[in-house]
């Protein structure tokens, strides 16, 4: 199955120079980033300086290993957040997670009548890059209902990235943080319980995308991590610096996500795909409040659990800036699985005649 395994891929020596310079371009992104003490700067930093020498011409890519190691590692330390007490806490709010991905969904949905007029492209096409899923997911789900793959995965990608970069950065500005520590890195590290907590994650994820889940090098560590945290047995806190190193892999794998050829092909749908980028975060942070000022919940977190972003990158920013993590967690994972289930169906239903006329078979 595709996705499904670990991500090394016939290496020559040109490609180990372009790894080596994406590690490098990254870690020195980061590390700028960092000193400048702007917010989540080894993510930002190295997805910006990758994202930057890639359209500038430099051959800088990114390791999947890396990316799914990185994975694992920061799912492990966000696990690490669900004591029991934030677990049966969590149980209590169900309804607002649900709420809140069904929001966001259905506002990604709604402006999908918008993105189908602005950039020209059928329906399927704007439904699947609207809807906050996965690039390569919401791609597939396109061709496989008759629209165009390409633009679907640049929308999702131009999403991610926006949404990294803006949120943090404005939630910082505004004030919006808690008092909630970093508990990854104030437990105790312990060398085999380190070990044993990234072996039991990577078995989980392994798990989980031989099940067809490909969120699953993110998801299955957490789980597995959380599972463990809310029984009462922590293993071993996961340091800053290898936090770090795990963030500057995903940073790099968002960056290298970007070419001059994808531009180059998709450059009168990028205009509409921003606007739509735009209007996106600017009405999940609409419901964000919303639901904030309904449910008595802190604002900070319920905005980045209503923002269309990678879950590994709004936990991170949660932890970050001090807020509730395990909140932000459950509401982000809650959207994944609802996305999952409800975006093809929902498709079917709302576009019989488009499906009909264009590819018969796409829902069988």
């Amino acid at each position: 199955m595709a996705g499904s395994g670990l991500g090394f891929g016939p290496m020559t020596a040109a490609r180990m120079g372009r790894l080596l310079l994406g590690a490098m371009l990254g870690g020195v992104g980061g590390a700028i980033f960092a000193a400048l003490h702007l917010p989540l700067p080894w993510l930002i930093g190295s997805l910006l300086a990758v994202a930057g020498a890639r359209l500038a011409g430099l051959p800088a890519e990114a390791a999947r290993p890396a990316r799914n190691t990185g994975f694992i590692v920061v799912g492990s330390a966000l696990g690490l957040y669900f004591t029991p007490a934030t677990a049966a806490v969590l149980l209590a709010n169900l309804p607002l997670l649900v709420a809140a991905a069904l929001v966001t969904i259905g506002i990604g949905g709604g402006l999908a009548l918008i993105l189908a007029r602005t950039g020209q492209v059928d329906p399927a096409t704007a439904w699947f890059a609207s809807i906050p899923g996965g690039a390569a997911d919401m791609a597939m789900l396109s061709e496989a209902y008759g629209g165009a793959g390409a633009p679907v995965a640049l929308a999702q990608l131009l999403r991610v990235v926006s949404v990294v970069v803006l949120v943090p950065n404005v939630m910082a500005l505004t004030g919006l943080h808690g008092d909630h520590p970093q508990i990854a890195a104030s437990l105790p590290f312990s060398l085999p319980g380190f070990a044993a907590l990234l072996a039991l994650g990577l078995a989980a994820a392994l798990l989980l995308l031989r099940c067809g889940m490909r969120a699953g090098w993110m998801l299955g560590p957490l789980a597995a991590s959380a599972a463990l945290t809310a029984s009462g047995h922590v293993l071993s806190g996961v340091p800053l610096w290898l936090t770090a190193i795990a963030q500057v892999a995903l940073g790099a794998s968002l960056g290298a996500g970007f070419s001059r050829s994808m531009l180059a092909r998709c450059r009168r749908f990028v205009p509409a795909a921003l606007l739509h980028v735009w209007l996106l975060i600017g009405g999940c942070a609409l419901a964000g409040l919303g639901l904030a000022l309904l449910a008595g919940k802190p604002l900070g977190a319920l905005l980045l659990g209503t923002a269309p972003g990678g879950i590994a990158e709004m936990s991170l920013t949660a932890k970050t800036l001090g807020l509730e993590v395990p909140l932000v967690v459950t509401m982000q994972v809650t959207r994944i699985a609802l996305v999952a289930a409800l975006t093809p169906p929902v498709f079917r239903l709302l576009h019989r005649r488009h499906l009909a006329n264009a590819v018969p078979a796409a829902g069988d």
